[in-house]
């Protein structure tokens, strides 16, 4: 027998299936091409289906965004958990650094949105949000290794989100985005610095 889904199930399996309609659309199409009339088709529902669940096209955005960001640091968290000390913290992110740059797809969406979605107040006051919280919880574990660095942990954190996405990264092969990362935090927490592995001659593509 089967079992009938609750009203608070049924909406939460139609904004699951919504979110990850939009999720492919927005990585194939980009944001300005993803439409709400086809983000709920692709999704099997109508678009007042859409509009039970959302606000808008960029509210679904901002919430893919979100969650995107934080299913991204909590990998680099867990990385860090891991490390015996500063250098090898500075290691697991240069490397966290290298895999998100490869990936591209939310560093040009987020400039995309920027540029074309004119948001209004409110919602880039909740991107912001999103984004300061990330690098708070970023620096904050990585000036716990020096304590005595001399920057505070949102700034920190800000260093790194932002070279790790820089559009440039998403095709420049050397230096990486991992090795700027690396050159940033070794003059911020490691004593003496030193120059990061791996940065040779610039090379095509990626």
């Amino acid at each position: 027998m089967t079992m009938r889904m609750s009203r608070e199930e049924s909406q939460a399996a139609t904004r699951c299936k919504l979110l990850a309609a939009a999720t492919k659309m927005f990585a194939r199409e980009g944001y300005a091409a993803a439409s709400v009339d086809r983000i709920a088709a692709a999704a099997g529902y109508s678009k007042g289906a859409f509009y039970s669940n959302f606000e808008s096209k960029e509210q679904i955005f901002l919430e893919l965004l979100e969650a995107h960001g934080e299913a991204s640091l909590g990998k680099l968290l867990d990385a860090l958990d891991g490390a015996s000390d500063v250098q090898a913290a500075i290691e697991a992110v240069s490397a966290w650094a290298d895999a998100k740059a490869s990936e591209g797809n939310w560093s040009l969406l987020v400039l995309e949105h920027q540029r074309y979605a004119k948001p209004g107040k409110r919602f880039e006051k909740s991107q912001e949000a999103v984004f300061r919280s990330h690098w708070r919880r970023l620096g904050g574990r990585l000036a716990a290794w020096a304590p005595d660095c001399g920057i505070d942990a949102e700034k920190l954190g800000a260093v790194v989100f932002e070279l790790t996405h820089a559009p440039a990264m998403t095709f420049v092969r050397s230096p990486s985005a991992g090795d700027l990362v690396r050159y940033a935090l070794d003059a911020l927490l490691a004593p003496g610095g030193r120059a990061p592995r791996g940065h040779g001659p610039a090379k095509e593509g990626r």
